[in-house]
């Protein structure tokens, strides 16, 4: 199988849909500690399809409140300004992928994988009050594996055999990736982040989350990632759950189980995820 350069794939990234709009501003007041939640309230709003599925998600069973929300302000005062812009980022962001099938990639089980990861993220930088990188643990879990969206879409025959190949022999994607394609799925990823012209923290999570850079956001992507592999939650094409590197056992004082064991409530974003999917 010929691989590919760099280069070969970029009018793949450039056909990709734009990051929308509504996305990067709340983005932009994810970062602000001094963020007015009423700006948040009003760009959902000018979103009539992020506000149509944030309440009916909002109203679902899974949150049972205890009566019914008619407003994203009334859903805020809820459910708290921290939940809201990550239901928001997540509708937006979803919405920007294509809606199509692709080729022995399950997008379904894909997007839980994500979402889960996502919000793990955010919560193990919570615990350990990396609070400089909270809000972007959640979209860098979120956004971390979009590069194999465009295998999926453009190179579907070649990342299908690199999915297959993976899976027989039990070995990481992306270095069968690098070996089929010469490229793996986070450098894509990277590509297509800076593409739609996200921060450069997160451009460099997103294309190096398969290297061992020791920072917080890469070692709360890494952990997460782990996490949702060991559970199950979705699938992400990636058979091989990776041991945590010294540094990593170290700050935590744990491995991945006794991790995992620690918190009471994983299963929760899991389900969320699932709820997410079926709006």
């Amino acid at each position: 199988m010929e691989q590919k350069s760099q280069q070969d794939f970029i009018p793949m990234v450039e056909s990709m849909p734009p990051f929308p709009k509504s996305a990067h501003r709340i983005m932009e007041l994810a970062a602000d500690i001094n963020c007015n939640p009423k700006d948040l309230v009003e760009i959902i709003e000018h979103d009539p399809i992020i506000t149509m599925k944030l309440l009916k998600l909002v109203n679902s069973a899974f949150f049972s409140l205890a009566r019914k929300i008619t407003s994203v302000r009334h859903a805020l005062v809820y459910l708290g300004m921290n939940t809201i812009k990550n239901i928001a980022l997540s509708i937006a962001t979803v919405n920007a992928l294509p809606h199509k099938q692709l080729h022995n990639f399950n997008t379904h089980d894909f997007l839980i994988h994500s979402l889960t990861t996502a919000s793990i993220a955010q919560k193990i930088s919570d615990r350990f009050n990396t609070s400089q990188e909270s809000s972007d643990a959640f979209i860098a879990g979120l956004l971390h594996d979009f590069g194999k969206i465009v295998f999926a879409q453009f190179a579907s025959l070649e990342f299908s055999h690199a999915l297959d190949r993976s899976l027989k022999e039990n070995q990481s994607l992306h270095l069968i990736e690098q070996e089929m394609l010469g490229i793996d799925h986070a450098e894509i990823g990277g590509l297509l982040a800076e593409r739609w012209a996200l921060p450069s923290d997160l451009i460099i999570c997103i294309r190096d989350h398969h290297k061992q850079i020791q920072t917080p956001l890469h070692d709360c992507i890494f952990v997460a990632n782990q996490i949702s592999k060991q559970m199950h939650y979705g699938q992400s094409g990636n058979p091989v759950i990776e041991s945590f590197p010294t540094h990593i056992q170290q700050c935590l004082g744990m491995e991945l189980m006794p991790f995992i064991e620690s918190f009471d409530d994983l299963f929760q974003e899991a389900d969320k995820a699932r709820k997410f999917i079926e709006l």
